[in-house]
């Protein structure tokens, strides 16, 4: 019996990546799908199948070209080299590959791996992360010598010219003293404020908007892997650890490509614009709806939309939940410290995400404004009030400043880079969250009639209020979820 064999199609890692969204987007049948990459059915349902170890593996900087997804043996060894190559080409170093065979030897020995590093390695190595030699070129002219202005008049108008207000994103990092409170507040002449030093606990955050404010993220990053507050809990907020509470390129990767992603499933086409920060400077980073432009060094000042008063605002309404925060607690009875201790990482997302929803879309506008995104006049953007706080304006403003310069990136060294292979994640140097409230929740009934007390008082002062009724009905209708065979009688206010 003779025949013609089946053709067998092999398809790349970025082809399988088109085909999973194809097939979560449900545009077309697994048949269509299967006659558009020119394989069988069974191949697209082989794909399906594979669909986390597909996603793994796009959440590295591995050459999506490969037809083939193996993974290393020696993964550990492997992962830490390439988060120290890229963090040395972002310093523009020149690595041999006897360098490499070194270098992995060195992190084997130190990850207790048994690694013997060959030519042969080394080069499914560097195919694996697309790595490829190249002659050094002269250096670039300094970016130095192209102004803001320059820059604004000349080639940002060209860049943006394709791309709608909704479709124009900044993102940068900034730190976050999260448990910090005022040095300074208003007192009877004669007498002296108590307090105490402002806590260092801190957080880098990486603030992500476009320049219509219809689309704004902010994602977390601490030292704990798994802070015990989280237990049980909902997280408000994406939270990722770092032995230093730092970005790097491996985050900034993971989460540009979850961006990207984002993007691709809202089928838009985004230019992201950033610092030329050595962290965001990824080689051979694969996404295919995010263009990345680097704003010119040491203009980040003038020309950055986040930095024109986005971040600012946002520190200002954080500052003012914690002030509000602390007001309460003290006439509750709770010490300064106490309350410093109860800012747990948890709350603090929680009062992140309540600030950074109160940044308001004129704002963002105004502030890419300013910058020169959008037309309008160069001059100083209007930013929303602030609440009034019982502190001095002056005092008020350093407090907001407090953690402007708070370190969020930085060069690793090799140790704190194994650290972070190894899950070494440390909690905070003043143990963090050892802090745990005494007192037991309140039951349901009792939440029920605080409610009923807050709703009196909003009536009597004629305060416009349309929330206590949905926070209400959210209370019911967690209490129905969470128990069965309750008596109605159960809910009826003595």
């Amino acid at each position: 019996m003779s025949g013609k064999g089946r053709k067998l199609t092999s398809l790349t890692i970025k082809q399988k990546l088109q085909i999973l969204r194809l097939v979560e987007a449900k545009l077309k049948s697994r048949k269509e799908i299967a006659e558009q990459f020119k394989c069988d059915v069974s191949t697209i349902n082989r794909v399906a199948r594979n669909k986390t170890k597909l996603e793994e593996a796009a959440q590295t900087n591995q050459n999506s070209k490969r037809k083939r997804l193996r993974m290393s043996s020696n993964e550990k060894v492997e992962t830490t080299l390439t988060l120290w190559f890229n963090q040395m080409r972002s310093q523009n170093a020149i690595i041999s590959g006897i360098q490499l065979m070194s270098k992995a030897k060195e992190f084997a020995l130190k990850l207790n791996e048994d690694f013997e590093p060959t030519s042969g390695w080394l080069w499914r190595w560097k195919r694996r992360e697309n790595i490829k030699y190249k002659k050094i070129q002269g250096e670039l002219v300094d970016a130095d010598t192209v102004g803001a202005d320059l820059y604004q008049q000349e080639v940002l108008p060209n860049l943006i010219s394709e791309y709608e207000p909704c479709n124009i994103f900044n993102a940068d990092e900034s730190g976050l003293c999260f448990r910090a409170l005022p040095n300074g507040t208003l007192t009877k002449k004669g007498s002296t404020p108590t307090g105490g030093k402002i806590d260092k606990a801190r957080l880098t955050l990486l603030f992500l908007c476009n320049a219509d404010g219809t689309f704004k993220k902010v994602f977390a990053i601490g030292k704990p892997k798994n802070p015990r507050c989280f237990k049980g809990k909902t997280i408000p907020l994406p939270y990722y650890s770092q032995n230093k509470a730092w970005m790097t390129s491996s985050l900034w990767s993971k989460l540009i490509k979850e961006f990207d992603n984002e993007m691709i499933r809202q089928k838009r086409k985004v230019l992201l614009f950033v610092d030329n920060a050595a962290c965001h400077k990824v080689d051979n980073l694969e996404i295919e709806n995010v263009k990345i432009e680097f704003l010119p060094a040491n203009t980040t000042s003038i020309l950055q939309p986040l930095d024109q008063g986005i971040i600012h605002c946002f520190k200002a309404y954080y500052r003012q939940i914690i002030v509000r925060k602390q007001l309460l607690a003290i006439e509750n009875g709770v010490t300064i410290k106490q309350f410093s201790k109860s800012i747990t990482i948890l709350r603090a997302l929680m009062y992140i995400k309540r600030a950074w929803w109160l940044v308001k879309p004129d704002t963002i506008s105004n502030c890419y404004q300013k910058a020169g995104f959008l037309p309008g006049e160069n001059s100083e953007p209007e930013v929303e009030e602030i609440w009034d706080v019982p502190i001095e304006p002056t005092i008020f403003e350093e407090y907001v400043q407090y953690d402007n310069n708070v370190q969020c990136y930085g060069l690793l060294s090799e140790e704190e880079i194994i650290a972070d292979i190894n899950n070494e994640n440390q909690e905070e140097e003043d143990d963090i969250d050892n802090y745990e409230e005494e007192l037991e929740p309140p039951s349901f009934t009792e939440a029920l009639k605080a409610l009923t007390v807050i709703r009196k008082f909003i009536e009597h002062n004629n305060i416009d209020d349309g929330e206590t009724e949905r926070l209400e009905e959210k209370m019911f209708k967690y209490r129905f979820q969470n128990t069965t065979q309750t008596k109605i009688t159960d809910y009826f206010l003595l």
